[in-house]
């Protein structure tokens, strides 16, 4: 066991690339060690296994924190901490610097210890994946379990190469925002750009998130509530419960409602923050809501942010902009402003529509680009000319300039169900029921229709005995028997009493789901209802229609209606999703004559509700609202209920109908919808993950790797794979359970089957193995023998280049640790070209080392001069990948700080902090990569000539 002390080098064997780490504090049972390299401070339980002391031996060479370096003459020990002298200095190791050598290869071969070629080999090629994995530009795009959604892949590309993804995700309901949100934070969390998240969602879908973060995309988020914080405060007291986790989430109202917890989760720090139904967060030039004030106090100190709403003007444009401060408080800044901003949007939507549809423009659209381009009238002028003169590209080009000028589309994304395809088709299907001649159901209708309404639901006592409704429910299940039913009515009331009287008529499996359930209970309710031998039916209320994906079930009953039509398309949209795979069938049943009847013709005729998505829901909802609930009211009042109020209201109706529509096309954001979706970019990110996945090299790699360590891997026919590790010797396998898992490395596969591990080059089993290989020290040596008829020596070298840098410059992407194979005789001269892996494999046999050592004439001093001549060649090689990673850097990093120099001219969405990020990020890395130096990782002495009693027995 290691005795602590401050000072003292360790490096942690899972991760060797935070560099050397030093003792800052020893405190009873834990120890404290700062990483400076990697920016990255940890803390150990006293003696875990993890930790390595770094010493170095006589002979070796140390470099200083100042620059200096020496070999190693003698070592002393003053309190715990080791003194290194030579060459006439002194340090303590304090003093070293961040990155050194930890691996000696020459020291296991000179004592006799090295592993087979099979070893030596297979950690050559652990080296070589870690490489290409760590450096591929889509490291992070494959762990999602989903279909690969072009749109969704497309935000994820955009948002995730942000220096600052702060954005706003508009998609319409079921186009898959909280996916996008998760694809983005995995790609963050995979180059090492966040660690800490924090997820802040509405409480009824505190536990929907944290089952689809974990179900779809492995991460393991701690669920915050009073009893969680609570109980840590209690085990360690004075400490902010909000550091037990680096993923937390929990609900926006506790915090915002608990002054010390909403204080306690802002001053934890976060590297991005994520809140879903944003349109929640109540803000007007007055006043705040608490919710608001939370998310503006987290948005200050947090990097990244990511709001997601469905309906982004559902507050009109003052709702739109307090969302917009959030993300940009500089930016906008001021509520007038931004309106008279928006003002001039229907004449740029206008053009930018001639410009997609190819249509000439006039004199009048010159005149307004000359206004919208005051800042680039020189820019604008050759571009026209190329229009005009319809010059190859012209169209795109500018459309690309409006596009960088214009609005908020840097920080706004929203896709439209128009753009998209894979939605399926909607059947609506009235169920008209007798009852008109009963005036006591009809006015018991009225009076819940007018509580509902006026939100006075506790008012109200349902009974359903008796009501064509419920008659009309049991007969329509037992018709289906078997066949998924989703059902969404107003209230908690009304849905726990139509629960319990289908009961009374019914035997069939029924799930509730309502706002006073407890969390676990209503997320347990709708696990039974996705289950294929569970609920027949779920009955929910408002709740449920909202963030909740039933897209599994085909039929939907609504059992009332809304009078909100934003809320009716929310109550669609739990099936009316991508990846729907049929018609959705929306029974409506209703009493002929009643109040019900009224809203439902309304819906139905009027807003075209329910075969096609209502656009404007909140422009009818103003409009309309009022006087539908007076009208139905009035309708369902009278025994003889006339259709011609009815018919001219809905006729009213459709004339608004037509005129919103127009109003919607002609203020259609096209360059948003330009902005947020791609075709032939998000096509090519999905092709070259689809071809990444498809590529066999991983899977028999880590399948080699894993039986090395023991881990059983038995293919069955269908491409499955079970993985054992029981027999592996090594203890707790890790991002393996003890009782072994089915894996799949199918796509459709894992999605079809939950209960199956994913793997994929971003799976946690890939990393984790190759670190428990290349962190140890399996195969660092090896010894083999080549039958010849020259007599002589040769040694195999592997090289790593490596830096250590701040996780957040995401370095690897131009230079990842890079392994350097040089292959070098005895006078020095390179072999490494003809007796490459395949050579090696037909000649070389194993040897025993032992025996070779026995031998006089060789020593330690020989072997060090010959890696000293293969550490010369490999000097040249790393300049040579240091420079193509300098070079690829400048290219990658400096055209992105002209773009952002360049938009910031006529787009004040761009930050100034942004471009110093990026700025801050060039010399960050152009630093790492100069830094960047040579690690002896592995080396294989081979014995050429005669063979005779060196062979290994």
């Amino acid at each position: 066991m290691n005795t602590y002390a401050v000072g003292q080098r360790f490096v942690s064997e899972p991760e060797p690339e935070l560099g050397l780490g030093i003792v800052e504090e020893v405190d009873g049972f834990r120890v404290s060690l700062n990483f400076p390299a990697a920016g990255e401070r940890r803390i150990y339980a006293a003696g875990a296994a993890v930790l390595k002391r770094v010493l170095f031996r006589v002979g070796e060479r140390v470099n200083t924190q100042t620059g200096a370096s020496f070999s190693v003459e003698e070592t002393e020990e003053v309190a715990g901490v080791i003194h290194y002298r030579g060459e006439g200095q002194s340090v303590s190791e304090a003093e070293l610097v961040a990155a050194g050598s930890f691996s000696h290869p020459q020291d296991r071969l000179m004592a006799g210890q090295v592993d087979d070629d099979g070893v030596f080999e297979l950690r050559q090629r652990a080296l070589l994946m870690q490489n290409e994995l760590r450096s591929s530009e889509l490291r992070g795009f494959f762990g999602g379990r989903l279909d690969l959604i072009p749109h969704q892949y497309y935000i994820l590309k955009e948002v995730s190469s942000r220096q600052l993804p702060r954005v706003l995700l508009s998609d319409e309901v079921g186009l898959g925002k909280t996916i996008e949100a998760c694809l983005i934070l995995q790609r963050l969390r995979a180059v090492g750009r966040a660690q800490r998240a924090l997820i802040l969602v509405p409480e009824p879908l505190v536990h929907q998130w944290f089952v689809e973060l974990l179900r779809r995309f492995g991460l393991w988020f701690g669920i915050f509530d009073e009893e969680r914080c609570r109980a840590l405060e209690a085990s360690n007291e004075g400490e902010n419960p909000f550091l037990d986790e680096q993923l937390v989430l929990c609900s926006v109202d506790y915090l915002a409602n608990s002054e010390v917890r909403s204080f306690q989760a802002i001053d934890a720090g976060w590297d991005i923050v994520i809140v879903d139904e944003a349109h929640h967060l109540e803000w007007s030039p007055e006043e705040a809501s608490p919710e608001y004030s939370l998310v503006e106090e987290l948005g200050q100190k947090t990097p990244g942010l990511l709001l997601l709403t469905a309906t982004p003007t559902q507050l009109g444009l003052a709702g739109h902009f307090a969302r917009l401060r959030l993300l940009d408080p500089d930016r906008y800044s001021d509520l007038d402003t931004f309106k008279a901003e928006m003002q001039d949007f229907g004449k740029v939507a206008e053009i930018a529509g001639k410009i997609i549809d190819e249509e000439s423009l006039n004199k009048s659209d010159e005149k307004a680009l000359q206004q919208i381009f005051h800042r680039d009238q020189e820019g604008l002028k050759k571009r026209l000319q190329d229009l005009a003169t319809k010059q190859v590209g012209a169209r795109e080009s500018l459309l690309k300039a409006l596009l960088d000028e214009h609005g908020t589309g840097r920080v706004v994304f929203r896709n439209t169900r128009a753009n998209m395809k894979g939605f399926p088709k909607r059947m609506y299907c009235p169920a008209p029921l007798e009852g008109s001649d009963n005036p006591t159901l009809l006015a018991k209708l009225v009076r819940e229709l007018q509580a509902e309404w006026k939100s006075t639901e506790s008012d109200i006592r349902y009974n359903f005995k008796g009501d064509p409704r419920l008659d009309w429910l049991v007969s329509f299940l037992k018709a289906r028997k078997g066949v998924k039913t989703l059902l969404i009515c107003k209230s908690r009331q009304k849905a726990i009493a139509l629960e319990a009287a289908l009961r009374e008529s019914l035997n069939v499996s029924i799930a509730l789901f309502h706002e006073e359930l407890q969390l676990v209970q209503r997320d347990r309710n709708a696990a039974w209802f996705a289950e294929e031998d569970g609920a027949q039916v779920l009955i929910c209320s408002e709740i449920g229609s909202e963030g909740r994906n039933f897209q599994f079930a085909h039929h939907l009953v609504l059992f009332d209606l809304p009078i909100n039509p934003g809320l009716l398309e929310q109550r669609i949209g739990r099936l009316d999703r991508i990846g729907q795979t049929s018609t959705i069938q929306i029974h409506v049943p209703f009493i002929v004559g009643s109040a019900q009847e009224c809203i439902a013709e309304w819906c139905h005729q009027g807003i075209d509700g329910f075969e096609s998505c209502v656009h404007g829901g909140a422009e009818y909802l103003a409009r309309f609202g009022e006087r539908l609930v007076s009208l139905a009211s009035e309708y369902g009042a009278s025994k003889n209920a006339s259709r011609d109020a009815l018919e001219a209201f809905i006729e009213e109706t459709q004339v608004f109908r037509e005129e919103l529509s127009r109003k919607l096309a002609k203020g259609r954001d096209r360059l948003l919808e330009l902005n947020s979706y791609d075709g032939k970019v998000a096509e090519d990110v999905v092709k070259r993950v689809r071809k990444a996945e498809s590529d066999s090299n991983l899977k028999s790699f880590l399948y080699d790797l894993l039986e090395f360590y023991g881990v059983r891997v038995d293919e069955q026919e269908d491409g499955d794979v079970i993985l054992d590790p029981s027999h592996a010797y090594v203890e707790s396998f890790p991002s393996l359970p003890a009782e072994g898992a089915l894996a799949t490395f199918e796509r459709q596969r894992a999605i079809t089957r939950e209960d199956m591990t994913f793997v994929t080059p971003d799976h946690s089993l890939v990393r984790d193995s190759i670190d428990l290989l290349v962190s140890s020290e399996k195969g660092v040596s090896a010894f083999a023998l080549y039958e010849s008829d020259e007599p002589g020596l040769s040694v195999e070298v592997v090289f790593l280049v490596e830096t250590v840098a701040l996780s957040h410059l995401h370095v690897d992407r131009f230079l990842s640790p890079t392994p350097i194979r040089v292959v070098v005789d005895i006078r020095g001269n390179d072999l490494s070209d003809e007796r490459d892996a395949d050579w090696a494999e037909e000649n070389l046999e194993p040897g025993d080392v032992n025996r070779f050592l026995e031998r006089p004439g060789f020593s330690r001093e020989f072997l060090e001069a010959m890696i000293g001549g293969a550490e010369e060649i490999a000097e040249k090689q790393a300049k040579k990948v240091k420079t193509a990673a300098k070079a690829k850097a400048k290219k990658v990093l400096e055209q992105e700080i002209e773009r952002l120099e360049d938009l910031q001219k006529i787009n004040d969405n761009v930050r100034p902090d942004e471009i110093q990020i990026a700025k801050a990020e060039l010399e960050g890395v152009r630093q790492a990569i100069d830094d960047a130096s040579l690690r002896l990782d592995s080396l294989r002495l081979v014995v050429e000539g005669e063979i005779d009693g060196l062979q290994k027995v």
